[in-house]
């Protein structure tokens, strides 16, 4: 039997030790280093989502309505969901529909509270518009309300004054203040 000469030991155990660092190196899963970026959410905001639709059903089983927005920031603690480009759509059994469109809207979730604000369009399907800056819906008691300039134009008249109130139940309006109401058409000439 040779004898392996003493010098080659450490260089064999340098190339050992080297096999085994590789082995590791190949074998065992790495790490990645994740950059901590800033969030975009503002303080107290706890979800931010894009393209948001959501549709519920009235308690009296007739219609529902329907929320879209652009944009949603859930802000937990408040239970309000912040909205941008907001549309929202009241349906119901008789085929009476009402859309209300806003540039911003505030959902709050525990009362069924919407406030649409910033150029707020509402049209209904049987051709009735009203054009405001701030108009609240609320689903308990399925009205609308706003205290702001308000302009209804319907399909003969033009109604401008301070605040409205529509209860979508009984298909009532009433503006609040500040009345101007102006007949338009052939109706009462005939």
């Amino acid at each position: 039997m040779r004898k392996i000469p003493k010098i080659t030991w450490p260089i064999a155990g340098i190339f050992f030790l080297l096999m085994i660092a590789a082995f590791f190196l190949f074998k065992v899963p790495h790490l990645v280093m994740v950059s901590s970026t800033t969030s975009n959410l503002v303080p107290g905001e706890s979800l931010k989502v894009s393209d948001v639709k959501y549709s519920q059903d009235y308690k009296n089983g007739e219609g529902k309505w329907e929320l879209k927005a652009k944009e949603a920031h859930i802000l937990h603690k408040s239970q309000i969901v912040a909205l941008k480009d907001v549309f929202l759509k009241l349906d119901s059994v008789e085929k009476n529909s009402f859309t209300i469109k806003g540039n911003e809207g505030d959902y709050f979730r525990e009362s069924g509270k919407i406030i649409l604000k910033g150029d707020v369009i509402g049209r209904s399907a049987n051709g009735y518009q009203i054009e405001t800056s701030l108009l609240i819906y609320r689903q308990k008691d399925e009205s609308v309300e706003t205290d702001q300039p308000i302009r209804v134009v319907g399909p003969f008249f033009r109604v401008e004054g301070d605040g409205l109130y529509i209860d979508l139940k009984t298909k009532k309006f009433m503006v609040k203040e500040n009345v101007c109401t102006t007949v338009m058409g052939e109706v009462f000439y005939r």
